[in-house]
């Protein structure tokens, strides 16, 4: 019978944790939450509230049942975002620098537009030759 309780102990169930009374590893098992997916909205929600102080960051993490390591991930995410976006360098009011290929089909736009008044103009001419 004690092989059958070790057994219990060294494989727990997949799924299953095997706790103890004194906080070890004993016979019986409960199931293991599944981890939370969090949207990017939920996320940046966790981040401004443990920045805001007004409210413990164990309470938050309580309160969306993540652990400190899931925070720090955030808060690391976070940075990465903001950092991303600040080296775009796209500010309101001001356009982002054009690259030489955007710059490229611009002229080539100008130029077959001019061709096209040209041609436009050409045609109004003929048609008013033929009547």
């Amino acid at each position: 019978m004690a092989t059958v309780a070790n057994d219990l102990i060294d494989r727990p169930e997949q799924g299953h944790v095997e706790v103890g009374d004194d906080g070890g590893r004993a016979a019986r098992s409960r199931p293991v939450k599944a981890r939370k997916h969090l949207t990017p909205e939920e996320k940046y929600r966790i981040f401004l509230e443990t920045q805001r102080g007004d409210v413990s960051v164990a309470t938050v993490l309580r309160k969306y049942g993540i652990h400190s390591s899931d925070l720090t991930r955030i808060r690391a995410q976070v940075r990465e975002g903001a950092l991303e976006s600040l080296a775009q360098g796209n500010r309101k009011g001001r356009r982002p620098k054009d690259s030489a290929e955007v710059a490229a089909l611009k002229a080539e736009r100008a130029r077959v537009e001019e061709a096209l008044k040209e041609l436009a103009i050409e045609n109004t001419l003929l048609r008013k030759k033929v009547s």
